[in-house]
Parts: structure tokens; sequence; C-alpha cells
């Protein structure tokens, strides 16, 4: 009888042992589940909103005061009714107006400084001294985007701003990138959304116990456990991490030619959408971190992304895979490494606390944008 009873209490005590860790584990599941992308800083979450069809954009109609990093400090972020940083475009765009629109990433948003040092704010001050047409240049960048999610975003509305040129900004983090939404990825008819995933319908699990694993933040984490102490488990492999997706820009990289072309191919349906609308597409490109500051020099960004190496990554594959795409593509391509490259302190142009561009990057890459315009005007496209 005591042995019964103390069998009872031993199953007692675990049961209750493991509620309690399911509940702080679903506890710390739930600051994390906020996150609307894992392809973006922590920090920037709070811009952004779920989307049916291009699975995440800034949230319409927001004013804020924001703080990106602690060195950035705070900067006001307004998003207008586009899903654009900055202000409400005029609709339609006034007489003899030049209506540019950047797309991309963090770099283009440019979360971490003002409105007007953004790549696109710059670009229209450099653009405004070189013609007297009145020039707009709306900015399209989103956290966390790739060449998919900009053309889901420019099929969705920003056609509608009839812009005469549309520039997309694609850099080497966009496989990653790519990777990480395309199983939400659902194409018909010449017709595709990438739904984020709290937005779908969820499926009903098979029987109760099921459904309890399925959604027990327990079995998550032991999963998780699993997969950090034994990669090849769970269908799990080296090249389908971040890190090796990031790789890619190494002299030894991982065959992703399937992920890469994935990353490219949505360029070919952004000119579609692009010149649909009466525009004309730029894509321009410039490098990560690592294509210009050694590992080292930046350590924390380096281990969080499995970089390692003394010197900087110089292959020139990825460039040339891009700028070969492009041709294929018939689209005009504007290369701005090699001035990256030629900095005396390149380490300036990029932020140390996220892979993004930082302030004096944003103004060089503007300034080499311009400069290509400027040799190649649109007018003879």
């Amino acid at each position: 009888m005591t042995a019964l009873r103390n069998a009872i209490t031993a199953l007692m005590l675990c049961v209750v042992a493991l509620a309690a860790v399911e509940i702080w584990l679903q506890g710390k599941c739930s600051v994390a589940k906020r996150g609307v992308t894992s392809q973006t800083t922590a920090a920037d979450q709070s811009l952004l909103v779920p989307s049916a069809i291009c699975h995440h954009e800034l949230q319409r109609m927001l004013k804020t005061n924001h703080e990106a990093t602690r060195r950035s400090g705070e900067h006001l972020i307004r998003v207008n009714s586009f899903g654009c940083r900055g202000a409400e475009p005029t609709m339609p765009a006034p007489e003899g107006t030049i209506r540019i629109l950047i797309l991309g990433d963090d770099s283009i948003c440019g979360t971490a400084v003002d409105e007007d040092e953004t790549v696109s704010a710059r670009l229209q001050q450099f653009l405004s001294t070189l013609t007297a047409r009145p020039l707009e240049v709306i900015n399209g960048g989103v956290p966390g985007y790739c060449p998919l999610l900009s053309w889901l975003k420019f099929d969705q509305d920003l056609s509608k701003l009839k812009a005469d040129l549309v520039i997309l900004h694609v850099d080497m983090s966009d496989v990653a990138d790519d990777y990480s939404y395309r199983s939400s990825l659902l194409s018909e008819n010449n017709h595709a959304v990438c739904s984020h995933a709290s937005l779908r319908l969820k499926p009903k699990a098979p029987n109760a116990l099921a459904g309890f694993v399925k959604h027990s933040a327990t079995a998550h984490w032991l999963v998780s456990m699993a997969r950090e102490q034994v990669p090849g488990m769970l269908s799990l492999s080296v090249e389908s991490s971040r890190a090796d997706l990031f790789r890619w820009i190494g002299d030894d990289p991982p065959d992703l030619r399937l992920q890469i072309r994935h990353a490219l191919e949505p360029v070919s349906r952004l000119r579609e959408s692009v010149e649909a609308a009466g525009g004309r597409l730029l894509v321009t490109t410039a490098p990560v971190l690592w294509q210009v500051v050694a590992a080292e020099d930046a350590p924390a960004l380096s281990r969080l992304y499995g970089m390692k190496g003394l010197a900087p990554c110089r292959s020139r594959l990825p460039f040339e895979i891009l700028e070969a795409f492009c041709s294929d593509a018939q689209v005009r391509y504007c290369d701005s490494t090699p001035t990256f490259i030629g900095q005396e302190h390149p380490e300036r142009l990029f932020s140390l606390e996220a892979p993004v561009l930082s302030r004096r990057g944003m103004l060089l890459y503007a300034r080499e944008i311009a400069r290509y315009l400027t040799t190649n005007p649109l007018s003879e496209w």
C-alpha cells in the first residue's frame, strides 16, 4: 500500500512539474510569437504587421518614434497608406514629375536613421541637383524583404503609384530570406501569394493527444534541442540553415544553385509587372558586411550568422551570378561593390549590430545609384 501511495505521489509530482515547465515555456514562447518575421531584428518587429499577400509589411498610417538599436537612438517613422515609409504620395503624380520607387529590405527602409538620411531621400537629393524637372523618390523598403516579397508587394498595390522607374535593391542576404518565405508561397494561374502563417487556417489535429503535442511548448523545446544536438535529425541538413545560406558569398560556398535560382526568379516577374504599369526596372546591389570587412572585425554579428575568417569574402561569383541573371532577364543592373571596397574605412559603411548599411553606407549607395542614372539617363532606355 505504501509503495502504491509513493508511486501515485511521484506521478502527481511529475505531472505538476511538467505543467509548471509547460506554463513557463508557453510564457517564453508567447514573447517570441509576437515576432512577425525571423528575417529582421527584434526591434523592428513592432513596425510590422502580417500580410495575406506579401507575408508582412509596414503598419500603414503608423507614426512613431522608433529605436532600431541602442547606438542609433530614436528616429521618427512615418508610414503612408501604401505601406511605404514617408509622406503620402500625391495620386496621380503631378504633371511632369519623375516618380521613382525603391524596393528592398532593411538597408532601404532605414529604420536606424532619419527619414531624410535613407537611400531614397539621399537619391532624391542627388538627382534633384541634376535635373530641372520635379522629382520624387518613394521609399518602398520593408525590413526582412527579398525580391519575392518586393514583387508581391508591388503587384498588390505599389503598381498603383505608376512609377517611371522602379529600383530593386538586391543583396546576398536575399537567398536566406527567400528560403525562409518560400514554403509559404502559393502560385496559381499567374497569381501568387505568400500568406503569413498567423493568417492561414490551422488544420485540425487527428486526435486530442496529437493536438496537445503539436501545440505543446515542451514538445517544441525538445524538438529544438534535438535539432541543435544532432543537425542531421528531423530531415534537417547543414545546407538548410540560415548561416550556410549566407556562406554562399565565401570562397568555398555550399551548392545552393536551386535556392539562388528561387531567390532571383522573382526579378523577372517584377520586370513584367513594372513594365505593365508603364515603368522601367533597375536592379542595384551593394555588398553585405563580410564582403568588405573581415568576420573578426564584427565578432558578435559574425557569430550570429556563422561567418568566420581573417579576411573579407572577396569572391566575385555572387555578383557575376546576379549580373548574368539580370542580363538574361533584360533588366538593367548597377553594382556599387567596387566603390564600397575602395573606401578608406569600409567598416564604417555598415552597422555592426545588424547586417545592414550604416548611415554612411546609405549615402554612398545613393550616390552610386545617382551616378549610374546620370550616366544612363532613363530617356535612353
